[in-house]
């Protein structure tokens, strides 16, 4: 990946985050299926001849399908409508502080002009700006879907840390969700894993009202453990699948920012910051709020995050695609003056 262009890197990162959408769509789908089959070969009689035993079965399986489908598409849905909408709401829960409430700040004014610059950059409409303060490690995040309601914060520590084009390459990074629709993309995701978690609730429901002695009793219960089993391994999954487009999404986010701003190098520099002070255990955040949304955020938390649930392309492998042979063991890390 890091002989990439940035043409090419954006490209793959969009056929890989499309690839395993539809990955996760067709698991969806298969474990509906999966139930399905359990319930009607199940819940069928003996009493009746093959033929009519074999449209039953259909009939149930459809029946079925189209249930646990239900299920999932109603509870996601609500689940996206109460999370999405207003990014300066998502902001102000994350702790941020608009702008509009700081003055005389000359960082302030620096970044807010940043912003501007890179609205008109990439052709969309200024979002709304936060900081957020008492946070003196280097990170980022962009909310809201659609891009009209969108909001774009970065920590104190970015503003005091970064050069004006190290920054300005983290502020297009963030431009670049907004653009892709990343936001929604996400919040589509969070919305179907929800929505198993749903089967493993209709699951324990069915097995405490199966009862004894009940008519069909065993087979709603076997059916019920089957709901949990598969609710829970389809949440699961889910949550890998997340966190690989999130990484697919990344990697495209850095190509889209190094195009607004001609400058591959600005944002390695400000990825080399952060690995120099996450080496000194120094890019931690305060806020709670943030750590349960880190999977918003410009750069992952820990370095030492990796694997199938990290939600971030490790940092170095981020770096030599934007900064081909780029090796922190022989080029080093920053000394970075001021470091919290």
């Amino acid at each position: 990946m890091a002989a990439m262009s940035s043409y090419q890197l954006g490209a793959y990162a969009r056929k890989q985050s499309r690839l395993m959408m539809t990955l996760f769509i067709f698991s969806v789908a298969l474990i509906a299926a999966v139930i399905a089959s359990l319930a009607s070969v199940r819940m069928s009689g003996d009493s009746i001849n093959q033929t009519e035993q074999l449209m039953v079965n259909w009939q149930l399986f459809g029946l079925v399908a189209a249930g646990v489908a239900m299920v999932i598409v109603l509870t996601s849905v609500w689940k996206i409508v109460t999370m999405g909408g207003d990014g300066a709401k998502v902001a102000q829960a994350l702790g941020a502080t608009d702008i509009n409430e700081i003055t005389g700040d000359p960082l302030v004014t620096r970044y807010q002009n940043i912003v501007e610059e890179v609205a008109l950059g990439a052709s969309i409409q200024t979002p709304q700006v936060f900081i957020i303060e008492n946070e003196p490690g280097i990170n980022a995040f962009a909310a809201g879907s659609p891009p009209d309601n969108a909001a774009i914060a970065v920590t104190r520590g970015a503003l005091t840390l970064l050069n004006r084009d190290e920054l300005t390459a983290v502020v297009a990074h963030e431009f670049a969700h907004i653009r892709n629709l990343d936001m929604r993309l996400n919040l589509r995701v969070i919305g179907l894993i929800h929505g198993l978690m749903a089967l493993y609730v209709v699951g324990r429901i069915l097995m405490h009202s199966g009862g004894r002695g009940r008519k069909g009793g065993a087979q709603i219960l076997l059916i019920g453990i089957a709901l949990i089993l598969l609710g829970l391994l389809g949440a699961f999954m889910g949550k890998i699948m997340q966190a690989a487009i999130s990484r697919q999404r990344e990697y495209l986010a850095d190509a889209d920012a190094t195009r607004y701003t001609g400058d591959p190098i600005a944002l390695a520099g400000a990825l080399k910051k952060i690995g120099a002070l996450s080496q000194q255990g120094a890019n931690k955040v305060r806020h709670d709020e943030l750590e349960e949304a880190r999977h918003m955020l410009f750069a992952e938390l820990s370095n030492k995050m990796s694997g199938m649930l990290s939600t971030h392309p490790p940092l170095v492998k981020r770096i030599q695609a934007l900064e081909p042979g780029f090796d922190p063991e022989i080029n080093g890390w920053p000394e970075i003056e001021n470091a919290p």
